[in-house]
């Protein structure tokens, strides 16, 4: 995990999408899924290859921030004219974090090895195209305990900055637990110190990936 938090943002799915490519009577079904590890990505396998049992072909392409790992698979169709597409297909749309599933019912129409590129391209595309992108980004948790006297200098400042308010209590002090986005903790740091001459410090609790 320590490798995989230094990217600053990665796009995945929301998730799960689907489309439907037919070509020359055969049916190609795109399935997008998010997936953060490898027993994710095979328990996803078994349940499309349960869901569609009398498919002819499954094929797949996946890739995971975790020791950045890129795999495809063309499931018995020719060599390079599925998986590789498929990955392809992630690759250019900077998707990680998932597994992209085209499942191929035959229609009896032999459809050549172009055609099968051109097929499982399209039905992986067309996947993406229908899905819910969302941008994970490095986010930091932090506590801040204000004085009353200066609670209105903070809730002025914070809506300058990307971030979440995940409690705020009102005890001795008021103490609001933040979740900041990673780009901004120092500049936000900075001007919180500073507005209250250092009577108020962000205590940083942890670094995480989440979607503001």
């Amino acid at each position: 995990m320590a490798d995989a938090l230094q990217l600053q943002e990665y796009r995945t799915p929301g998730g799960a999408a689907q489309s439907l490519y037919e070509q020359k009577k055969s049916r190609f079904i795109g399935q997008l899924f998010p997936a953060a590890d490898q027993q994710q990505v095979d328990a996803l396998l078994a349940q499309v290859r349960k869901q569609h049992r009398e498919a002819r072909h499954h094929t797949y392409a996946y890739r995971l921030r975790t020791d950045h790992v890129e795999r495809s698979s063309d499931d018995g169709e020719p060599q390079g004219t599925a998986g590789r597409p498929i990955l392809e297909v992630l690759q250019k749309a900077q998707i990680t974090d998932a597994l992209l599933v085209v499942t191929r019912y035959f229609g009896g129409v032999l459809l050549g090895a172009s055609g099968l590129l051109r097929a499982y391209s399209k039905a992986a595309s067309l996947a993406v195209a229908g899905a819910d992108i969302i941008t994970m980004c490095t986010c930091i948790d932090c506590v801040l305990t204000v004085p009353y006297n200066l609670y209105g200098i903070i809730q002025n400042m914070l809506p300058g900055y990307t971030l979440q308010i995940s409690d705020t209590r009102f005890e001795v002090d008021v103490t609001l637990a933040l979740t900041v986005k990673g780009s901004d903790y120092q500049r936000l740091v900075d001007e919180v110190t500073e507005r209250t001459d250092g009577r108020v410090v962000p205590k940083k609790i942890k670094s995480h990936f989440s979607y503001l």
